[in-house]
């Protein structure tokens, strides 16, 4: 019996010294936490592999990972990145391991089974630098315009399917009822530089631009200032209060418990606006494209939250065993199969918005397949700048100005900066930053 004790311990022993530990670094959202939920499954049927969360608020997590993978730290093997992270200089720092030669070196059933080809063109490519894939997206999205179709027939109005700034504030306005915890529009106001999107579409679709041609800044001009001044005064005439406060999560539930009639904001949130285990409105949404001031260029962003292999890894084959299950047609039908085809990770693939169960779940679908993939990083703005990124700027110094441009847009929202004072501020930085780093000689 002692013999048979000591080696069942000895086996135990050996399994555990040769069982390879992985740890993922993500972001603190609904996806993402499923994601983690279902991750039992993936070892079930990998019992040599375990997997780590450290999952983080979107700012924390883009300052600790980028901390960690530029000096090779080794504290995370797999990260969720965004374009940003691709195109603007992770890839060229070499921090992200190319995950091409890996699916070049898988056998031909793998390699059919994952179906590269399925993933939407335009998400892919915001992975993609050089004919490279350096990121499998885990969810896609684009932008449009939630509103809630209820609230509009009883006041007698129409929300158009390709509309403007002007009509959407119109309306948000006419709907503003703080006395009945009716607010007209919910938008984004943190200072948080990560959660800038809604603001660079609007000002994108303004015909406003961050730089010109030769990299000059932008941020003062005319043009710049109009749209500026629009956004900050819908968010504070027509808009939710407290709205310095307000990111993508308060903003989705200010929305979800029925406090607000419209929000422009990214197309993944209407999963759960529709979902009636966490939503007040399902049913009541309806939904229509970005709106548009002048210029479609810009007007909708781009985005994908992927999951990466830091190229500093010594577990590279198990984390890409991981992010090809999490991305696969298999985790897709596992979420459909336990949790409802309308928590399926939408904007990825192809081949969802053709399931039966997904389009019946998710009346948004189409819009929002049309939204991404009409969306286009590589022409943000109505005149050619020197730039691409449709909800940041795709270059490395782009933190280094964008933060304090936060800083000052939410100042503006709060009260403690005038529109002049933030904006000649955040010129100011940008200049200092631009100047610092090269790019205006």
């Amino acid at each position: 019996m002692k013999t048979l004790l000591l080696s069942t311990m000895l086996a135990l022993g050996a399994f555990a010294a040769n069982a390879t530990d992985i740890t993922v670094a993500t972001v603190n959202n609904p996806d993402m936490a499923l994601m983690e939920k279902l991750s039992t499954e993936f070892t079930k049927a990998h019992p040599d592999i375990t997997v780590k969360f450290v999952v983080l608020p979107d700012a924390v997590l883009r300052q600790n990972i980028t901390q960690d993978v530029a000096v090779g730290g080794g504290r995370y093997d797999i990260v969720t990145v965004g374009p940003f992270e691709v195109q603007a200089g992770w890839v060229t720092n070499k921090w992200l391991a190319p995950l091409t030669p890996m699916f070049d070196s898988l056998p031909a059933e793998a390699k059919a089974k994952y179906d590269l080809d399925d993933l939407i063109p335009t998400i892919r490519g915001a992975m993609t630098v050089d004919d490279e894939l350096y990121g499998l997206p885990f969810y896609g999205e684009s932008s449009f315009t939630m509103y809630r179709k209820d609230l509009f027939e009883k006041a007698g109005i129409e929300m158009p399917d390709q509309p403007t700034w002007t009509q959407v504030a119109e309306a948000a306005c006419k709907l503003n009822d703080p006395a009945n915890g009716i607010y007209g529009i919910a938008m984004k106001g943190v200072p948080d530089y990560g959660q800038l999107a809604p603001f660079i579409t609007f000002m994108h679709s303004y015909g406003a631009k961050w730089f010109d041609e030769t990299w000059q800044p932008q941020i003062n001009s005319p043009a710049f200032k109009k749209a500026f001044t629009a956004y900050t005064d819908l968010v504070k005439t027509c808009g939710a209060p407290g709205a310095p406060s307000i990111g993508f999560n308060e903003a989705l539930t200010l929305m979800s418990q029925g406090k607000a009639a419209i929000w422009v904001d990214a197309t993944v949130a209407a999963g759960f606006l529709a979902d009636e285990k966490t939503s007040k409105v399902a049913g009541k949404i309806g939904y229509a494209e970005a709106p548009t001031e002048g210029s479609r260029n810009g007007s909708a962003w781009l985005y994908t939250w992927a999951l990466a292999i830091v190229n500093s890894s010594k577990q590279k084959d198990a984390s890409f065993e991981f992010i090809r299950w999490a991305t696969s047609k298999d985790y897709v039908d596992l979420v459909a199969r336990t949790e409802g085809a309308l928590r399926i990770p939408p904007g990825t693939r192809t081949s969802t918005y053709s399931r039966a169960d997904y389009v019946k779940a998710a009346p948004f679908a189409p819009v929002v397949l049309k939204a991404i993939q009409a969306a286009d990083m590589k022409k943000p703005a109505k005149d050619p700048v020197p730039y691409t990124g449709t909800a940041q700027v795709n270059i490395p110094e782009y933190a280094a100005w964008a933060a304090e441009f936060g800083q000052n847009f939410s100042a503006v929202i709060a009260g403690s900066l005038t529109v002049d004072e933030a904006l000649d501020r955040s010129q100011q930085a940008a200049e200092r930053v631009m100047t610092d780093a090269g790019y205006i000689k």
